[in-house]
């Protein structure tokens, strides 16, 4: 740094310090006149003495003085926390409003530190007040009002990660808590099954993939009736994110089963009604179906013997057609195959 340089700094300064100085002068011969509450309220310097300290010092220092009000209202905001940046000044001068505020705030406080913390670390209460005093009291009342929900969202056993997460949005929208509990009741059911819900950061993937995760173990347990320990079997400890796929194959293994068993289902009903034989709905879990299309094959064999049922497997696809049947035993089994094949044509058509 040039000389010429450093003597521009120091006469730059100089000059600061004076017009501060003389600004100052003003300034306490004003404080002279003001009420002793007012006198009590003006500040003192203790900070570092660098230009920046000083100048943001004495912008308190003046208003202190010229507008002893907004200085008392902005100190009460400041002190729980709140960076006054943005603020309308008018906000200021509503020392009724920011009291309000200030005892909601304290309230919340009590309640539930963190929540507190979100409120001001977020910078979620400083949005409020930039909007207006209004704004912000209408917010604050609305979580006092949801302390039983919170209360619920705050105790779950959850990643705490995930609370924080559930907490901040269910703060700037009361209207999500609705949503919160939900997921927490998912969660829930998905922790039965040995699952790891761990929470990173990524709030959108994680809600889908638990909705996903929860729609496929209830699947299998409703439309599958497959057992609860078979399931813990398959993922028992694994992350969510990794569950998913696993469930995914069960599922499509399920289905194909299903569809496989529920086509035996029709053709031995089938055959079974055309002699006049009732046959209940199929049940809908997979192993009651399984079981169920068993008891249908030994009827159809009571009722075509073991060569007419074996036709019945050519017919379908199942088997080679028999070696050793007689040309008798052939006609009584398609005599009773009849109506089964006459039926599936005009289905067909």
């Amino acid at each position: 740094m040039e000389e010429d340089d450093i003597i521009s700094i120091i006469q730059r300064k100089t000059w600061t310090v004076d017009t501060l100085s003389s600004q100052a002068k003003v300034l306490a011969t004003k404080a002279k006149l003001l009420p002793s509450d007012a006198k009590k309220s003006i500040p003192i310097y203790s900070g570092e003495w660098s230009e920046d300290s000083v100048q943001k010092f004495f912008e308190k220092f003046r208003e202190s003085i010229i507008n002893p009000l907004r200085h008392k209202n902005r100190e009460l905001l400041e002190n729980i926390g709140i960076q006054a940046k943005g603020i309308s000044e008018e906000v200021f001068d509503d020392s009724l409003s920011i009291e309000v505020v200030i005892s909601s705030f304290d309230g919340i406080k009590k309640f539930n530190e963190n929540i507190s913390r979100i409120l001001i670390q977020k910078e979620i209460l400083l949005g409020w007040l930039r909007e207006g005093l209004d704004k912000a009291k209408e917010n604050l009342q609305e979580i006092l009002d949801s302390k039983i929900a919170f209360k619920r969202i705050i105790n779950s056993n959850v990643d705490k990660n995930l609370v924080d997460e559930l907490l901040q949005k269910s703060i700037v929208d009361r209207g999500f808590i609705t949503s919160a509990e939900d997921i927490l009741s998912k969660i829930k059911f998905v922790i039965e099954y040995g699952i790891s819900t761990e929470y990173k950061d990524n709030f959108d993937a994680f809600k889908s993939n638990l909705e996903d995760v929860y729609k496929n173990l209830e699947s299998l347990q409703t439309e599958y009736k497959i057992p609860k320990d078979e399931i813990i079997k398959l993922v028992n400890e694994k992350l969510l994110h990794d569950v998913d796929e696993v469930l995914n194959e069960k599922l499509e293994e399920c289905s194909g089963k299903k569809r496989r068993l529920l086509e035996e289902w029709k053709i031995y009903s089938n055959t079974l009604q055309s002699i006049k034989r009732e046959v209940s709905e199929p049940p809908r879990g997979l192993q009651e179906l399984e079981e169920g299309v068993k008891k249908l094959k030994v009827e159809c064999i009571d009722a075509l013997g073991e060569e007419g049922l074996r036709i019945l497997a050519f017919l379908k696809g199942e088997e080679d057609f028999p070696d050793k049947i007689s040309k008798d035993d052939i006609k009584k089994a398609l005599e009773i195959l009849r109506p089964v094949f006459i039926k599936f044509l005009r289905e067909e058509s």
